[in-house]
């Protein structure tokens, strides 16, 4: 009975402590289930409404692929896209058309990934028999560090191949401890030296093959991923329990035989990643001549180091976190710097040394919390260690390790404790699990809108000159021109080589009608980056704005090969060409605008024009409603779909909707001269009379004399008709 009770614990490693005490709740592993969503939406709940941020516009909302009907074969098939996610892109193209521009629906999706996944490190742990399982899931789901990672929309790059690296663990798991299902079948029940192990059928096995599907779709949610063959190595490692399996002794092939197989296993894994790793590094490198960070090798060793170091504290102690850290200035020549390294390198040593006996547990996590931080170490550069070497949502996965060993150490010392002070123990978990909680949710909270978000980047650090830019955008937006300039200027200082900082200076200065200025900074962008169609369409702006149209158009067309999703540019284009008299390719390019932007107010109010000049009356009446639909408030779009009603022969419904432009803008001197013309129509001379004149005496009180004296001679002549003097006065368009 003693050796079947002890053979039984060897095969079900997460019994112990934690299993029976969750068993003896009713419904347990729900009631655990459920604690961990609603711990995330609790603590998640401040940034649920949030807006986009930074990169969601290159990623989701202005994405040609993600509104394209055909959009899913852009992301497999082509190369036009920045990084090669296309599994990532694919739900959020899938998403778009659930929650189009509605910024919630993708915040949810993102904290429901969240509660997997820490459910899935949840059983991971226990299949691996680390103590404190549970622990470790809910500590992970309510961790501060992981607030980037599930706030911020567009690291649902980060959600997506995590979720997919821990399917792929999870299912190498059941079939490494396969016994008499698939791997022995592969092998048409063949002795095997040891079932429990799975070390029959080596590359064989539908949980095999599951785990290779998941881990690809994982390097297609994200590159970051692509340690995870030597994270699974790794956890061989573990589960051959020392003294049990000599994994590292060697033998006459210099290697032992289970060694040797689990190499074979997983060289399908190494070679996944070594391709799919390439494919992200060419997408992430052709055709862009950005130079992310300029670095010796002796730098990014030593910041390497560093970074280990950096986010180790942080995943102990999650305060002060930043969306943007201050960027490091590395020394080669500073010893100071060395000393992360040889502290690094030292403590590995250390943990190999006695990887036997006490440091085994402590050797698997340091492990798995350096490999899985390894592409991310600065050796080879990634877009965002242009603003800074270290980012939170960096660690989203490496952070496991660190969680995993604290409360697995935990749990030991909680077992060991006296029955009358386990309570302590409990007590201190329970409270540490509130004090990340109530870090998480103010973290959260500075996701709730950008301003929000870069404002506290800026309390962290002063030096960040993309906050200072993107702060100085939203400024611009709110018309808070000066405040905008400043942040621009501080930006602009900080880094005089970024170009989007001179783009958007170039818009203050349209908008504060000094288009010079604003000429000059626009060509200051494309000096530092000849292709960024954004600095193209605000130099054709300033241009048009000069009358230099024939330029301006120029620089609209630059912009839409460089960009051809841009309805601004195709809007602004039309605009350009309608001026330049050239109504028929106006009308191409607004309609073009509407394609890509079906609810673009502007572009169908240029259309109601455009075909009001061509007699296309009717068309125009569409596209001016439609304008009303969107914006009721605009005495202009009134006036002109009041012109179009006019010329259909539909007066009473055009004086409806002049006296709707009267109620928005009584002082509007143009729309008391076209309602005269209406009244005029249906032969209400009193009305027309008084219309005109009321017409006429805003224009002289607004100094509009040529208009003054074109109403006043319609007057005139208007009344001599009445008179029988001679004919009606001719209407006007």
């Amino acid at each position: 009975m003693l050796k079947r009770k002890q053979s039984s614990k060897k095969r079900s490693p997460q019994t112990g402590r934690e299993t029976s005490v969750l068993s003896a709740l009713p419904f347990g592993i729900l009631a655990g289930v459920a604690l961990i969503a609603a711990a995330v939406f609790i603590v998640y709940l401040p940034s649920i409404n949030g807006g986009f941020v930074l990169d969601d516009d290159q990623l989701l909302t202005a994405n040609k692929f993600i509104r394209a009907s055909d959009g899913l074969f852009g992301f497999w098939c082509t190369t036009e896209s920045v990084d090669y996610w296309p599994v990532t892109s694919t739900v959020f193209w899938i998403e778009w058309r659930l929650w189009g521009v509605q910024p919630t629906g993708y915040h949810v999706t993102n904290l429901i990934l969240h509660i997997v996944e820490a459910l899935l490190i949840w059983l991971i742990l226990r299949k691996l028999a680390i103590p404190g399982a549970f622990w470790a899931a809910l500590i992970f789901a309510v961790h501060p560090v992981n607030v980037e990672s599930v706030a911020w929309i567009a690291q649902r790059k980060d959600m997506m191949a995590m979720l997919f690296l821990l399917l792929s663990i999870a299912f190498y798991l059941k079939y490494f401890s396969s016994s008499d299902t698939e791997n022995a079948q592969s092998s048409r029940h063949t002795p095997c030296a040891d079932p429990a192990r799975g070390v029959c059928g080596v590359l064989s096995g539908r949980w095999y093959w599951l785990s290779m599907t998941m881990f690809v779709l994982a390097m297609l949610g994200k590159g970051s991923v692509a340690m995870l063959p030597a994270l699974l190595l790794g956890i061989v490692w573990w589960l051959r329990q020392a003294g049990t399996v000599p994994i590292f002794v060697p033998t006459k092939m210099g290697l032992s035989p289970f060694l040797s197989k689990d190499l074979i296993r997983l060289s399908p894994f190494f070679l996944v990643a070594m391709v799919l790793t390439w494919v992200n590094v060419w997408f992430q490198t052709h055709g862009s001549g950005e130079v992310v960070r300029s670095a010796g090798f002796a730098e990014r060793v030593l910041g390497a180091g560093g970074v280990l170091w950096f986010y180790l504290y942080k995943a102990l102690l999650p305060i002060d976190l930043a969306f943007v850290y201050p960027q490091w200035h590395i020394e080669a020549g500073n010893p100071l710097w060395w000393l992360p390294l040889l502290a690094a390198l030292a403590l590995t040593a250390l943990l190999w040394w006695y990887r036997k006996g006490w440091s085994r547990p402590f050797l698997f996590a340091w492990g798995f919390f350096g490999v899985s931080l390894t592409p991310v170490l600065g050796f080879k550069d990634v877009g965002f260690m242009k603003y800074s070497l270290v980012a939170d949502h960096y660690q989203h996965t490496a952070i496991i390790g660190v969680i995993a060993l604290a409360t697995a150490g935990w749990n030991i010392w909680r077992r060991l404790a006296r029955v009358g002070t386990r309570w302590v123990a409990t007590a201190l978990a329970v409270a540490a699990v509130g004090v990340f909680a109530i870090l998480t949710w103010r973290q959260s909270g500075l996701y709730r809108d950008a301003m929000t978000l870069y404002q506290a980047t800026l309390e962290k650090n002063q030096d960040c000159w993309m906050a200072h830019n993107n702060l100085g955008s939203l400024y611009v937006g709110e018309n808070r021109t000066s405040e905008a300039i400043e942040h621009f200027q501080q930006a602009m200082r900080l880094n005089p080589k970024y170009p989007d900082v001179y783009s958007n200076l170039g818009v203050v200065f349209i908008q504060m009608n000094r288009p010079l200025e604003a000429i000059k900074n626009c060509e200051q962008a494309l000096r530092l980056k000849p292709a960024y169609p954004e600095a193209q369409y605000n130099l054709g702006l300033a241009l048009a704005h000069t009358g230099r149209l024939q330029e301006a158009i120029e620089h609209y067309q630059q912009a839409l090969a460089l960009t051809p999703y841009y309805p601004d540019a195709e809007n602004d284009l039309g605009s350009a060409l309608l001026q330049t008299g050239r109504p028929e390719e106006a009308v191409t390019h607004f309609q073009q605008a509407l394609r890509l932007r079906p609810n673009f107010l502007s572009a169908h109010y240029n259309l109601g024009s455009v075909f009001t000049i061509l007699g296309k009356y009717q068309q125009a009446i569409e596209h001016y409603s439609h304008a009303l639909s969107l914006k009721y408030n605009d005495p202009d779009i009134y006036i002109g779909l009041g012109g179009a009603l006019l010329q259909t022969g539909r007066p009473e419904e055009a004086i409806a909707q002049y006296q709707n432009a009267i109620l928005l803008k009584p002082t509007y001197t143009e729309v008391y001269y076209y309602m005269a013309l209406a009244y005029a129509s249906l032969h209400q001379s009193s009305n027309a009379i008084a219309a005109a004149q009321k017409a006429l005496e805003l224009a002289r009180s607004q100094g509009k004399t040529p208009l003054a004296k074109q109403i006043e001679d319609w007057l005139n002549a208007y009344r001599a008709s009445l008179s029988g003097l001679q004919n009606a006065p001719p209407s006007v368009k």
